[in-house]
């Protein structure tokens, strides 16, 4: 503790900012670690697109804040390598790690039920990148397998009944998606 404190130059009594980047000495490079809770509550898995060029969880949780939320809208978000993380790099938000209800999709109740993944990019733009669709096809395969999740369950943001949206995007391969999920 004290060589953090030391090496990020702290103060016993500065609080630390949410986002704010520490040195951590002898640390070796960040591991995805994907923590799975206990729970029958988790039916579906909803795929969004930020519709932006850029972004993280952090980004989005000011952004949702600005709009009256309590925090970023998804339990996961899949950056694209323009926001500081790496491309594919599988950010988990605090509202999976609190196991709150999403913030995501109101349409046939989603947020109660549907865990909300979001890629960084615009998908009527552009295609996602490789490391995003192989981070996706990952994280859904776990989720899926853990939280017994049929196929027919997981959706575009588009496809869930009541929305209207083209979210998450035209050029969204979901084709190619569906055949990787196991």
């Amino acid at each position: 503790m004290a060589s953090i404190i030391n090496v990020n130059r702290l103060k016993d009594t500065q609080p630390l900012e949410m986002g704010q980047i520490l040195n951590i000495p002898s640390a070796s490079s960040p591991q995805q670690v994907l923590s799975l809770f206990p729970s029958g509550r988790w039916k579906y898995i909803i795929v969004h697109h930020s519709a932006t060029q850029e972004g993280s969880s952090l980004q989005f949780h000011r952004h949702h804040q600005e709009k009256g939320w309590d925090s970023v809208g998804y339990h996961f978000v899949i950056d694209n390598g323009k926001s500081g993380k790496p491309d594919g790099f599988i950010e988990i938000t605090p509202r999976w790690l609190k196991q709150q209800h999403g913030a995501h999709c109101k349409a046939s109740d989603m947020n109660t039920v549907g865990i909300g993944i979001c890629l960084v990019g615009n998908f009527n733009e552009r295609e996602v990148s490789p490391a995003q669709m192989n981070a996706l096809v990952y994280l859904v395969n776990e989720l899926r397998r853990y939280y017994k999740i049929p196929k027919n369950n997981i959706l575009g943001h588009r496809h869930v009944p009541g929305s209207k949206t083209d979210c998450p995007g035209n050029r969204f391969p979901w084709d190619k998606f569906k055949r990787q999920i196991q």
